[in-house]
Formats: C-alpha cells, structure tokens, sequence
C-alpha cells in the first residue's frame, strides 16, 4: 500500500512580491518569519483573487528515426517560465509595474474640482524599453507556521495585456503574467528561477 505524507500536500494563498533580490547562485531569496523578503526593495503587489500561478513548461523535441515508428529519444530545445495572478488593488502606483509602456507621476491640478485636485496618474503610448525585474510567490506552509514554499524568476517582465473592467457588480480586477528571462551569466540550471521549500 502507498504511503501518503500529508505534510507534502500544499494549500495556501501566495503572495506576489516585485523587484525582490536575485540571489547568488546556490543561494535562495532571503524572508523573515514572517514570509517577507528582506533584500532589494521588495513591493507586495496586494491582495489577490485566486491562486498565484508558478508555470514551467519546457519545450521537448522529440528525435525519431525511418527505422522505427516511435520516437528514439527527446531533447530540449528551449523553455518558458511565468508566474501569473489576477490582482485586486486598482492602486496605481502599484498598476505601474503592469503598463509595461507606461509612465507614473502624481501633481495638483488647479482647473480640477476643489477637494479632488491632487491626481495620480499613468500616461502611456510610444516606443520604450520594458521594464524587467525580479518576482516571487511566497506561500505558508498549513502544517509547518513560519515555513514557506518561495518561487521565484530572477529576470521577468510583464506580458499580459492589462484589462480593467468597471462594473457595479464586482470589483474590479486584472490579471498579469511576468515571463522568465534566462540569465546567461548563471549556470545551467540556475538561470531563469528557483523552486525552495523550508522543512
């Protein structure tokens, strides 16, 4: 009979942190007790809805050969990794880090209505370089309090089309997708992200 080991099951929400520090190889992202990342300038992105999705998906070829039906081997020929959530706070010195071809500032303006002058704002449009930075889903263990499962990709940027929908219905949400670049200065298999689990 198999054995199960419920404390390898996971459940929990994750928390989506940016601009978290990328850490030398055969070293982890560093958090407190708390789940919080101690280095770099981390920003909690807010609340969430649903889950925080960690997406590896290597790309195989397989190698096949006239003599024989199937395939006599498989090799990889490249890979994607993302990490996607749908994000809750409309707070737009956070939605910022999304509009890849945008610019944040904030200001007064006199000619708005009085109490309602002060703005923040995001302009967009026009060729510029996209943004990329370090992210990380960190999620609390249930069985193990003060423990984590960290994921992390060391270079990501921003690629899903931003949708804020206005309804009276429901708050208003909208989904992102950072993808992993590869960091060609890292070693093999150390170049794009890292899995850990505290234990």
């Amino acid at each position: 009979m198999a054995n199960i080991d419920a404390t390898k099951i996971h459940q929990g929400p994750g928390s989506f942190w940016l601009d978290v520090s990328v850490p030398a190889t055969g070293s982890r992202l560093i958090i407190d007790s708390n789940g919080n990342p101690t280095a770099g300038t981390p920003l909690f992105a807010g609340a969430t809805d649903g889950a925080a999705t960690m997406v590896l998906t290597p790309k195989l070829t397989e190698i096949s050969a006239d003599q024989v039906t199937g395939p006599v081997d498989v090799v990889l020929t490249g890979e994607a990794a993302a990490i996607e959530v749908t994000l809750k706070e409309s707070d737009l010195a956070k939605l910022k880090n999304y509009v890849v071809n945008g610019s944040f500032s904030t200001g007064t303006d006199s000619s708005l209505p009085a109490g309602a002058q002060s703005y923040e704002e995001i302009s967009f449009g026009g060729l510029m370089a996209i943004p990329k930075t370090s992210v990380a889903v960190i999620s609390e263990r249930r069985d193990a309090p003060g423990k984590f499962v960290v994921t992390q990709l060391y270079q990501a940027y921003q690629a899903e089309a931003v949708q804020l929908p206005f309804q009276r219905a429901k708050e208003t949400t909208y989904k992102i997708k950072f993808e992993g670049l590869a960091d060609p200065t890292r070693p093999v298999g150390d170049q794009v992200g890292k899995i850990y689990r505290q234990i």
